[in-house]
């Protein structure tokens, strides 16, 4: 008897720590407010590892309540029907206060109940938020290529190569690129679709230097800066008051470069709210600079060519 008990103490004791380190997140709700009763450590991770166990789903999630995660398993509970999701759009707010969509396939199963117990509803699934954003960002950047090869305006290609970024974002990135005049001394406006338009020509043909903001000092300097709060970073010192009534609170600025290190231009970054780059962001910067440097390039080559055909032309 004994050893029948220890058995099974085992066994739950396995099943727990498959249940708390599985891939996809996972918890367990009860009807009728819905309270979690448990939560594995990946739901912990897509939620922001707040205290959730005891607690009304309205009370420990509020946002999903908002966006009617509740309504939808009221329904399971009250039809006895799973509820199956797939890339369920989700916003999700994290301890600083700020917000994140993310992407989810998502089951919510009844479990009847047993001795007397009350059922409840079983919520499984993943975060595919990133599947989905590298999927869009290959489609994204192959439509580049296609604009660049096609002669198209060089904003035109610009655009969307910002709106690569943008639409990928889970922080409400703006983007913005900016081209090194001829005289290597001045930024010029390339393409910033979403960044109010008076910004935008504000800093059209801002001079570059060792403190001229983000964009200014990475073009000075040949290399990225990464300012997180705009409003007291020294570097924008003599800029912040035409970034600040814009809602503009960080800017993460990286120059675009040939492979012989000229600088071609900068892309910025910009966010509503202080913060700092992740990896994710890192990874998006390097993708923008190393395709604007090959589309930049290549329009500059080609004007050099029709600058020397028209010449020829002339003297013949």
């Amino acid at each position: 008897m004994l050893d029948q008990t220890s058995a099974c103490e085992n066994d739950h004791g396995l099943l727990q720590l498959l249940f708390e380190r599985a891939p996809g997140f996972m918890a367990l709700v009860d009807p009728p407010d819905l309270t979690i009763r448990i939560a594995n450590e990946a739901f912990l991770d897509l939620v922001g590892r707040r205290a959730l166990v005891g607690k009304p789903l309205a009370e420990a999630l509020p946002e999903f309540d908002v966006q009617g995660i509740d309504d939808i398993l009221n329904g399971v509970a009250r039809s006895g029907q799973a509820f199956v999701g797939y890339a369920m759009p989700l916003t999700i707010e994290r301890p600083d206060g700020s917000f994140e969509d993310a992407l989810v396939d998502v089951v919510f199963q009844p479990v009847p109940g047993s001795n007397g117990q009350p059922g409840g509803i079983f919520i499984q699934g993943h975060n595919v938020t990133e599947d989905r954003r590298n999927e869009a960002l290959r489609t994204a950047h192959s439509r580049v290529l296609e604009l660049a090869i096609g002669d198209a305006p060089l904003e035109t290609t610009l655009t969307e190569l910002i709106r690569i970024v943008e639409s990928t974002s889970s922080t409400g990135v703006l983007g913005s690129i900016l081209l090194l005049d001829f005289d290597g001394k001045h930024l010029r406006h390339g393409a910033a679709p979403t960044l109010p338009p008076e910004y935008s020509a504000a800093i059209d043909g801002a001079e570059i230097g060792a403190c001229a903001g983000s964009c200014g000092t990475a073009a000075y300097l040949g290399a990225a800066v990464f300012v997180s709060d705009i409003a007291t970073d020294p570097l924008w010192a003599d800029y912040k008051d035409i970034a600040l009534p814009h809602g503009l609170r960080a800017c993460w600025s990286t120059p675009i470069l040939t492979r012989g290190r000229k600088v071609l231009g900068t892309f910025a970054m910009y966010h509503r709210q202080p913060r700092e780059p992740t990896v994710r962001d890192l990874m998006l910067v390097d993708l923008v600079t190393q395709t604007a440097a090959l589309v930049i390039d290549r329009e500059q080559a080609k004007r050099a060519l029709q600058t020397l055909f028209a010449e020829e032309a002339a003297e013949a």
